[in-house]
């Protein structure tokens, strides 16, 4: 690491890649769950499919908020796309 983690700057990304990646990894995982099984494969796949590449999205979202420049910069990064992912999600579902 070029410097030290402040106090605050260590519980932003701390929170931002253990509560944020979560609930990346909960859409992810419900995005994939709706939307292939409206595509046409089987549920056990999509269900196989997004139980397996969940908890990869999950370590990226961590390793995403760690390298933000700061606490909040990582809430922003990983709640936007968090956020983005549940409209996604809503919308494969409705759809």
């Amino acid at each position: 690491m070029k410097h030290d983690w402040t106090t605050g700057e260590a519980y932003g990304k701390g929170t931002a890649a253990v509560l944020g990646g979560f609930a990346a990894f909960i859409l992810f995982g419900l995005m994939l769950g709706t939307a292939l099984p409206a595509l046409g494969l089987p549920i056990g796949v999509a269900v196989a499919l997004s139980a397996g590449l969940s908890i990869p999205v999950w370590t990226l979202f961590i390793g995403w908020a760690v390298l933000a420049p700061s606490g909040r910069g990582a809430w922003f990064r990983v709640g936007g796309t968090t956020l983005v992912l549940g409209v996604i999600t809503v919308l494969a579902y409705f759809l």
